[in-house]
């Protein structure tokens, strides 16, 4: 209703202007009325929708609680994740084949939190913490999970990455190394994590 009332103004602005003898014919004020028309339009566009599928699936995902840290049984079972369509998949960066699970976290500023699992085979998972616009475009993601074979200082052996979230999203993620001999897993390395004002990733310092 406003933007009738607007263009009505307009218009009888710019007669008021084509009577007092301005030299613009009514062609010229036609087009520039066209022209807001088109503005408005697109203006429109860019607009999310409450009826965009991508933005009702994720508002439907449950949602997960931090602070939160590994447990074997989570990223085993994956309780609470729910399977992205793979229409989705590109949200997330990814290609439709591959399978793909999120669920929601407290959401961080103006950012959008999830949790992404990524299924490589039955019994192998990756975890990504990521940042996502108001629109559920993917920000940033990080690897806060994963377990894979490693070649190390010429040992063969399994290398596991876990995690521990703050509420506040500083995130401490903790290498271990097991070599087909040990008998138990070592601590190889340690870093932090935290978000900044653009919604990444960026490392921080471990104070001692």
């Amino acid at each position: 209703m406003k933007k009738i009332t607007y263009i009505a103004v307009l218009l009888a602005v710019l007669l008021f202007s084509y009577s007092c003898g301005n030299r613009k014919n009514a062609s010229d004020y036609a087009q520039m009325i066209d022209s807001i028309r088109k503005a408005e339009v697109a203006e429109e566009l860019l607009k999310p929708t409450s009826n965009d599928p991508v933005i009702a699936f994720f508002d439907t995902l449950s949602m997960k609680s931090v602070p939160m840290k590994y447990d074997v049984s989570f990223v085993e079972y994956l309780p609470q994740m729910r399977k992205v369509p793979s229409a989705f998949n590109s949200r997330f960066d990814y290609e439709s084949n591959v399978e793909l699970f999120a669920v929601k976290l407290p959401s961080y500023k103006n950012y959008h939190m999830m949790l992404l699992a990524e299924k490589l085979d039955s019994t192998t998972t990756t975890l990504y913490l990521c940042t996502m616009s108001q629109e559920y475009v993917l920000v940033d993601r990080l690897c806060i999970y994963e377990q894979k074979i490693e070649n190390r200082d010429g040992r063969l052996g399994v290398m596991r990455q876990d995690y521990y979230v703050t509420s506040n999203y500083e995130v401490t993620l903790v290498s271990y190394f097991k070599g087909e001999d040990d008998e138990e897993e070592s601590e190889v390395a340690a870093c932090r994590y935290v978000i900044n004002k653009e919604g990444n990733f960026e490392e921080a310092v471990i104070e001692l």
